[in-house]
């Protein structure tokens, strides 16, 4: 199972970066997951154009479009159960440690989220490993991108930074 994980585009309409991104990396990926703060209806028209697209709302993501978006969501891909929550509001204390307790009731194979503009990626850490894709247009203290991960029964996720420019 190949999958496409992306945060924090923070786009009103799609840019060169996100359709080329799309064309050579996401469009052949068996899902694509956005972990909130699409921002714009455009790009989320877009990206939902993806036969397996699925997405959380983030604090920036408003209007109708963004109302029909869960907040925390769990996916079943094949055998796959992916965890998926853009992070604000979650409490305070550690982000990643507050994500992760708020799945703790849930049988998961990874936890996505976004919110805080960072690539992360701890498949170690914690009982199920956790994926931050960083921001796919203002990183901080990271490259923009998303992350294209492999999925396979009995490993690790393999995750693989796809860097935009």
């Amino acid at each position: 199972m190949r999958i496409a994980v992306l945060s924090d585009t923070h786009m009103m309409t799609p840019n060169q970066a996100l359709i080329s991104a799309y064309q050579q990396v996401m469009e052949e990926m068996d899902a694509v997951l956005h972990c909130g703060d699409i921002t714009g209806e455009q790009v989320y028209a877009y990206l939902n154009s993806h036969p397996r697209f699925f997405a959380v709302a983030g604090n920036m993501d408003s209007g109708q479009w963004a109302d029909t978006l869960p907040r925390k969501t769990s996916v079943q891909l094949g055998q796959f159960r992916i965890g998926m929550v853009h992070g604000f509001g979650l409490g305070s204390g550690s982000l990643v440690e507050q994500v992760v307790s708020s799945f703790k009731d849930q049988e998961l194979d990874l936890i996505c989220f976004g919110h805080t503009h960072r690539r992360l990626y701890e498949p170690d850490a914690y009982p199920v490993p956790v994926l931050n894709p960083g921001s796919f247009s203002l990183p901080k203290g990271s490259p923009a991108g998303l992350a294209r991960i492999e999925l396979r029964p009995g490993w690790k996720p393999d995750v693989k930074w796809i860097d935009v420019a």
